[in-house]
């Protein structure tokens, strides 16, 4: 049997994952609830998750807006799937201008993850002048369906 891949999910992934109806990101998501990929997280997410929560954009995502106890058990269903780590190693990013992202980079590193799933522009260009595995849900989700593919197909 196959080992479940480590991803390392940015924020947006993440609450798309978790608001959406439909798109790689959900179904990443849906993997993870399954254990068949593994979510690695660290107190950066919570972090960042609480600071976007406080943008009106971010609160209207999905059907149901996102009230502080529906974010409260998206946390607590993280913390049940996920694998979480608590002290990481910090390092110098400039590749990454953005340094808020620079705990995903930290933790990839820390954790020996697999790699990192996000939207941000920065953080894939990053990812290709490192020669890093940071590539968007639709990519990963292509991999994860060549590596492992489903049942009878």
């Amino acid at each position: 049997m196959n080992e479940a891949l480590r991803l390392i999910p940015d924020i947006n992934v993440l609450l798309s994952g978790v608001t959406g109806d439909k798109g790689p990101a959900v179904e990443l998501y849906a993997l993870a609830r399954r254990f068949e990929l593994i979510w690695v997280l660290c107190e950066g997410h919570f972090d960042e998750m609480t600071r976007v929560l406080d943008y009106p954009k971010v609160r209207n995502l999905g059907a149901a807006p996102l009230e502080p106890a529906r974010a409260f058990g998206i946390a607590a269903e993280l913390s049940r799937i996920g694998e979480y780590h608590e002290r990481l190693e910090h390092f110098e990013w400039p590749s990454c201008p953005d340094r808020k992202d620079w705990y995903l980079l930290d933790l990839l590193i820390t954790a020996d993850a697999d790699g990192i799933v996000t939207h941000d522009r920065h953080l894939l260009a990053a990812g290709e002048r490192l020669a890093l595995n940071i590539f968007t849900p639709k990519v990963w989700r292509k991999r994860l369906s060549e590596t492992f593919p489903s049942p009878g197909a």
